[in-house]
Parts: structure tokens; C-alpha cells; sequence
């Protein structure tokens, strides 16, 4: 999810006494690379005369446009953040954050997150802010003075960030944008310390519950599965497979150096040197065709507590998690290197994905960073760059497969081949730095032309080393289609926008069947 940006930038939009500066602008211009959507144009360009209001919180005051809502997320812990729609987000992201499946895109946010300390290992649900890839690096675009402090920038993950105070005692102002970040940077530009005994804002929007998705998306996705929304199959149960015994400390050395191609059998193997009937001295070899482990898996838009993922461990054994991209609409939560091991530790397989840039002919008309065509490649490998950092800062080591998500899209041969010169970018990039590769896309746009182009042995696109695939069929099977791709390297989302409840448990979800490479 990333992109970019235009001259508009470079408007002298004013907030609480402060100007956006042209060296963010000139930054801001090198660092994004789409084309600058509909409606945040028109929120920088009219972000001046709009009415401003001031939020308190933390010691601190900054001004917002007066029409976005505000949740204390001290207060209604199950709030969902969501980077998808214009919001001010106070507090920590709670444990079991309530969110919505089938999220996607970024526009202009802001949260304002408390500093916190949290040992590895120490099963604590609140996560280090630091410990997230929207905790480190960037590149300053604007110091703050008064705060002993700046502004500083991530292009790749369209966020915007101000460190306030002391490690342990401060905060993390974190605003994210779509494709131009002008709004923000001023709103960030507005923090100052607040007027003693000035009370906090209070919430100004109701606790959000657990909305279905849009009826938009609803109809995208089942057009996707090859269904309408009114005859759409009822939903099957998934596989449900006996959890896997724990991995003994010798077991997982020895299963080490393939983590994440556990479940791919390999060449079929011996399982005997001897045959009923046959002489003892005649050499015979049995060989038996290799099998797959199929696991019960489901993916959301934000990671669960660790103590769901305990309970939920009772009727599935893989989950898919997103460890990124500029069109990544939820907060990460409970997500960090500490959550995966644990994760890992009680037995889940994990699916990386990373939702960056999508393509020129999306089917999805909100917020969010499309594929610039003639830098198709160039962006693929930022992408993957992008992704591997991320992976490794949530302890996925090379050998761990990563996930392109590759929404639905529908358009001619140009948009076909700037998807496919992206993704073979991409997947050479992940792939030189250890990773296994795979794309997660649906069965009737990304995963239909990736098998065109395998078998017509297009120049210039490198084939991802597993699919993802959605088709939201109802059907919990691995078998469907004529693919490249083997059932070992195969996994597929055959139902979502649903819910499901283990344990009393209750989370929103898509469903999926996995035999392809994960993370131990």
C-alpha cells in the first residue's frame, strides 16, 4: 500500500501556525509513486478552509479537520483501528481489537499511542510500538523544536511519525495517508505540549461494534468466487484436523533449515527394501507417492491476543497475518516478533501476507496506492525490499514464505502485464533475500494470468514459489483447476467475510484450506 504523489503537495496549507514546509514537499515528491487519488485532492486542497478543532491527550494538543472522529481507545479497548477512514485514535490498540475482515487502503489518520515497555516472552498482550515496523526508521521531513523532536517519514508504509517525551514515559504520534501526505504533516506540524489542567478530549463517536463490510466489498468478493451475493453456496465447515502434537527442541533443529516448506513432502520416498512374496536377496525398493498435511486455517485484518489464539488453536492450525504495505487498512495490534513466536510455539503454521501496491484496474474503489505502470518494476522490488524488512522485524527469518496480496482486478493486456512485471520484480527481490515466494490473488484475475504466463513462458515474469488463492467456492479442497502449482504449494481462502466462534470466541474472518509453505 504506497504511492504518490503530485505538486499539489506543495500548498501552503496552515494549521494551528504552521506551515508545511517545501522540503517535505520535495522529500514527499521523491519518496511516493502514484498518482494522487480523487478524494484526498480535494482534502488537501480545501484542508485550509475546513473547520479545525483541537484534540487533547497524553500532556499534548494538535488540530484535525473538525469532521473526524475521535475514539479513546483507553476507554472502549475492542475499537478497531482502521487506517481506511478518517479518524483520531487515543490510547493502546486493546488485546482484542473488534475488526472487520476485507479492509483495504489508506487515507489520512492520526493516533496518538503511549509509550510502553513489554519483555519478550513475557506473554503480556500490549505491544512495544517499537517492536513494529511503524515504529522505526524513516527520514526526517520536518523538525519540531519546541518538542525536541521531528517529523519523520515511512514511504514505503505511507506513515507519517513524532516521538514525544522519554521511551518509557512519552508517546507515538502515528499518522498514515493514501497518496499524499500534506494533511497530515501539518496536523503533526500542530503538536504542542498542552495547557496545564486542560482536560482530554473525550470520545466523539460511538464504540465501534462488529460491522460487516461494506456491501460493496461483499459483491466484489463474491464476484470473485465466481458466485452472485444472492445465490452465493451456504458456508461448508472447514477440514477440521487434530491439533499436532508440540515439536520436540530435536525436532525443530531438524525441521529447521526448511521452516517454512515443512508440509511440502518432497520426492516420494522409500518405505521398504522388501516386497511380500519376492526372494529376500532380490533388490526391491517400494516407493509411495508423497502426501500432504492439509491444515484449517483463517486469516484477519488485525492479529488476535495470543490468549485467542490459545483457544482457537482447539480447531485450526494456520493463520494469516499482515506484516504490511501502504494498503494495509488495520492496525497491527498484538502483531510483533514475540506474538509470532508464541504463535509458532503452540503449534500454528503462519501466512505472511504483505498488501502493498494494487493494480491500475483494481476492482476496489476506496482509499488506496495503485501499481504506476510504467514503474512497474522498479516499484515490485521497493515492495519486496519493503516486505523483507518488515518480515524481519517480526522475527521471520529467510526460508519463511512471504504473500503478495494481489486483489481482484479486471482490465485489458496493459494492466495484465504491469501486474505481472510488478510481481516477477517483486518475487525476484523476496527470493534473493532467502524467502520463499508466493502470491495470494483470486482464482479469476491474478492466479488466471500467473498460469498464462507460466505456461506461456513469458519474458520477464518470475513465477511466485506458492499461490494463495481465493475463491470463495465454500469448498475446502485443494484440488481445483489445472495450475502450475502443485497441492504442496497450494492454499486457498474458500470463504470469507464470515465469522466464527471457538471457545465462546468470536472473531470476524475469512476461511482458508492450506497446503502450501508456512511458517513454524
Amino acid at each position: 500500500m504506497r504511492r504518490a504523489m503530485a505538486a499539489a503537495v506543495v500548498g501552503g496549507l496552515v494549521l494551528g501556525g504552521v506551515t508545511a514546509t517545501s522540503a517535505f514537499a520535495a522529500t514527499a515528491a521523491k519518496t511516493t509513486t502514484s498518482t494522487i487519488t480523487k478524494t484526498e485532492t480535494t482534502a488537501s486542497a480545501t484542508a485550509a478552509k475546513a473547520a479545525m478543532k483541537t484534540v487533547v491527550y497524553h500532556g499534548y494538543e494538535f488540530q484535525v479537520p473538525a469532521s473526524w472522529p475521535v475514539y479513546r481507545l483507553d476507554q472502549h479497548p475492542a475499537t478497531c483501528v482502521r487506517y481506511d477512514v478518517h479518524a483520531v485514535y487515543l490510547g493502546t490498540p486493546g488485546a482484542n481489537m473488534q475488526c472487520p475482515i476485507g479492509l483495504f487502503g489508506r487515507t489520512q489518520t492520526v493516533s496518538v499511542i503511549p509509550s510502553t515497555t513489554v519483555a519478550a516472552g513475557s506473554g503480556s498482550e500490549i505491544t512495544d510500538q517499537r517492536e513494529q515496523p511503524d515504529g522505526v526508521g524513516g527520514t526526517e521531513v520536518q523538525p519540531l523544536p519546541a518538542l525536541r523532536g521531528a517529523i519523520t517519514l515511512n514511504a514505503a508504509q505511507h506513515e507519517l511519525r513524532v516521538a514525544l517525551g522519554a521511551a518509557s514515559l512519552g508517546a507515538t504520534v502515528l499518522a498514515t495517508y493514501g497518496t499524499n501526505p500534506a494533511l497530515v504533516e501539518q496536523v503533526l506540524g500542530s503538536l504542542r505540549a498542552a495547557p496545564a489542567l486542560t482536560p482530554e478530549t473525550a470520545q466523539s463517536a460511538p464504540s465501534q461494534a462488529l460491522p460487516q463490510p461494506a456491501a460493496e466489498r461483499a459483491a466484489i468478493n463474491s464476484r470473485d468466487a465466481g458466485v452472485s451475493s444472492e445465490s452465493a453456496p451456504a458456508r461448508k465447515p472447514a477440514v477440521k484436523k487434530k491439533p499436532a502434537a508440540k515439536k520436540t527442541t530435536a525436532a525443530k533443529k531438524t525441521t529447521a533449515a526448511k521452516k517454512t516448506t515443512a508440509k511440502k513432502s518432497g520426492p516420494a520416498v522409500a518405505a521398504t527394501t522388501s516386497w511380500r512374496g519376492l526372494p529376500p536377496n532380490w533388490p526391491a525398493q517400494v516407493v509411495l507417492p508423497p502426501t500432504v498435511q492439509l491444515l484449517n486455517g483463517f486469516d484477519a485484518c488485525t492479529a488476535p491476543s495470543l490468549a485467542t489464539m490459545r483457544v482457537w488453536r482447539q480447531q485450526y492450525g494456520a493463520v494469516g497475518i499482515y506484516i504490511g504495505g501502504a494498503n494495509a487498512a488495520c492496525a497491527y495490534g498484538n502483531l510483533s516478533a514475540a506474538w509470532v513466536a508464541a504463535a509458532e510455539g503452540m503449534g500454528w503454521g503462519i501466512l505472511p501476507a504483505y498488501v502493498g501496491p494494487q493494480p491500475p484496474c483494481w476492482t476496489w474503489s476506496g482509499p488506496g496506492v495503485r501499481i504506476v505502470p510504467r514503474k512497474a518494476a522498479a516499484e515490485g522490488v521497493s515492495a519486496g525490499e519493503d516486505a523483507v524488512g518488515d518480515a524481519k522485524l517480526f522475527g521471520l527469518a529467510p526460508g519463511s514464505p512471504l504473500y503478495y496480496d494481489m486483489e481482484s482486478y479486471a482490465g485489458g493486456l496493459s494492466c495484465i502485464n504491469t501486474v505481472l512485471t510488478f510481481i516477477g520484480a517483486w518475487d525476484r527481490t523476496v527470493a534473493a533475500a532467502g524467502y520463499v515466494t508466493g502470491v495470494y490473488s483470486s482464482e479469476d484475475s491474478g492466479v488466471r494470468d500467473m498460469q498464462a504466463a507460466v505456461t506461456a513462458k513469458t519474458a520477464g515474469f518470475t513465477a511466485p514459489d506458492a499461490l494463495w488463492i481465493a475463491l470463495w467456492d465454500g469448498v475446502a479442497s485443494l484440488n481445483d483447476g489445472l495450475l502450475s502449482w502443485p497441492v504442496d504449494e497450494r492454499s486457498k481462502q474458500y470463504w470469507g467475510n464470515t465469522t466464527g466462534t471457538v471457545g465462546g470466541i468470536t472473531l470476524s474472518i475469512d476461511d482458508d484450506i492450506v497446503g502450501g509453505p508456512v511458517a513454524w
